[in-house]
């Protein structure tokens, strides 16, 4: 069966190879049956998440699949022999934070008792100076950490946790599990004691049993500048603590606007528009502009200014991000017609009207001047 594999993996059909990788990874992780106790459904995403994976990251299948919306090249498919599964990427590392171990079901780097540190994903508000310009910014968040009472054990003060009788204090438990890359030997998280390997009988009373408890956090921030809507800066182990194991990350989304009092941003542009009268448009003129944000430009309009033209302030954008450069600041000139005229502008215009030999409307009648 052919799946539309593009929208499979969330990706336009002029996804960089790149840009696929990261999107396989992302998809795979999610919908991993592992990560929803064995859940079909997951599990039947999980395949076509690889299936269409294994072929968009093949130059030979995937213009194969985009001329022919089919992974089948009369092959045998991705199951083995020749037209077997085939891909670049390195599943190591994927398949180890699912399982611990690789294909084979192989030995965990967690603990028995262990708690994985989740990550943790928030979003801040910015305005359009605060990203142009970045800042220090102190965010405030709620976290799990260690409970203070049971120091992490989970049980109440003078009791112990007993071991878990259908892993036998190993937390995980093996199973076997029929993928598109064959029977595969899984280890995972045992369900009865949730990978813990202990059995609380009587619960702490202030985590209850949990092990951890809900802190309120505050983080100062580096925001650099340049940022822009929708980016995310990671903090690596500010997310949820860890139990024998390493804390989650905090990743933090920015909501920024992309215009203020007419000054618009598009990457690291900056856009802005003026009006000026047809005298100034004519004849050239200077122009003090007081800009939002970027404060004071002086602006030479030349004579002969068209409507609509632009004018490019080198440099005088956004700083990019990443690089020691920054965008440009395009100013658009628009010529503004004025639709009342003292009599000595109309009688000038009518002048200029004579001179240059043009019909014009005298008092509601059009009359011809030679």
């Amino acid at each position: 069966m052919a799946y539309e594999f593009y929208e499979i993996l969330e990706v336009s059909c002029e996804v960089s190879a790149e840009e696929l990788k990261r999107a396989y990874r992302k998809k795979a992780m999610e919908v991993h049956p592992d990560r929803h106790g064995g859940d079909k459904e997951k599990e039947t995403l999980f395949k076509e998440v690889n299936e269409a994976y294994a072929t968009l990251s093949d130059p030979q299948k995937r213009a194969h699949y985009d001329r022919f919306g089919t992974n089948d090249m009369g092959g045998g498919g991705f199951g083995g022999g020749q037209g077997g599964f085939h891909t670049d990427m390195d599943f190591s590392d994927i398949f180890e934070s699912f399982f611990g171990g690789g294909f084979q079901g192989g030995g965990t780097r967690r603990k028995s008792g262990g708690v994985e540190g989740e990550d943790i994903e928030i979003r801040i508000k910015l305005d359009f100076a605060e990203a142009l310009s970045g800042l220090k910014k102190t965010v405030s968040y709620n976290r799990k950490v260690v409970c203070t009472e049971c120091t992490g054990t989970g049980a109440k003060k003078g009791t112990e946790p007993k071991e878990c009788t259908q892993c036998h204090g190993a937390g995980q438990v093996r199973r076997r599990t029929q993928t598109i890359f064959g029977v595969m030997e899984q280890t995972g998280i045992c369900d009865k004691c949730h990978g813990t390997g202990k059995i609380i009988t009587d619960k702490c009373t202030k985590c209850h049993g949990e092990r951890r408890e809900i802190q309120k956090t505050e983080k100062e921030i580096d925001i650099p500048a340049g940022i822009d809507d929708g980016m995310t800066i990671k903090v690596r182990g500010e997310g949820n603590d860890g139990i024998e194991s390493k804390a989650g990350d905090l990743y933090i989304t920015f909501s920024i606007p992309d215009s203020i009092d007419s000054l618009t941003r598009e990457d690291t542009n900056l856009f802005y528009t003026i009006e000026i009268d047809p005298v100034e448009a004519v004849l050239g003129t200077k122009k003090i502009l007081k800009l939002p944000v970027l404060g004071e430009r002086t602006l030479e309009i030349k004579a002969g200014t068209q409507h609509g033209e632009v004018l490019k302030f080198k440099w005088d954008g956004v700083k990019h991000i990443s690089k020691d450069q920054k965008g440009d600041l395009f100013i658009t000139v628009n010529i503004k017609i004025p639709t009342h005229l003292s009599k000595r502008e109309r009688e000038l215009y009518h002048e200029i009207a004579s001179e240059k030999k043009i019909e014009v409307a005298n008092e509601g009648i059009l009359s011809k001047i030679f």
